[in-house]
């Protein structure tokens, strides 16, 4: 395996399929009484946030302590871009979190619905996206 497929693999592929199964479980765990989907189950904005610093996080781990292992060169470039990625995903999650408080409601209706959809299904969705792809790109290989 390729430094890049490895990256794709666990740095996306993982968290996407777990993304996956979030939705299902936000729909399962309504329970019977309300079994239809709702919009709000694709908002994945906050998810994919916190994968992208988890994996920043875990990448920092492995640099900094996985035994036996001595920095190499390119190791303080990788530690500043996860460094990066930490301080700015944090950022961007309470940034995310703060458009669910202000337009989520699953009683909007006409106009309010489509700025809901463009903000929390569109604008949220892509920067949770972003942050688990700066994530992903500051893999030590």
């Amino acid at each position: 395996m390729t430094g890049f497929e490895y990256r794709l693999v666990s740095g996306a592929g993982v968290p996407l399929v777990l993304a996956v199964l979030g939705i299902l479980g936000k729909k399962l765990a309504r329970g019977k009484g309300n079994p239809s989907w709702r919009r709000s189950d694709f908002y994945l904005g906050v998810e994919f946030t916190l994968a992208g610093v988890a994996a920043a996080l875990i990448n920092l781990l492995e640099i900094l302590l996985k035994p036996g292992k001595n920095l190499a060169p390119g190791d303080g470039t990788l530690l500043m871009l996860n460094f990066g990625t930490l301080f700015f995903g944090m950022l961007l999650f309470m940034f995310v979190l703060s458009f669910h408080q202000d337009y989520e409601d699953e009683k909007h209706m006409d106009i309010a619905r489509k700025k809901e959809l463009k903000m929390l299904g569109g604008v949220c969705n892509a920067i949770g996206f972003a942050v688990l792809l700066m994530g992903v790109a500051s893999t030590a290989s």
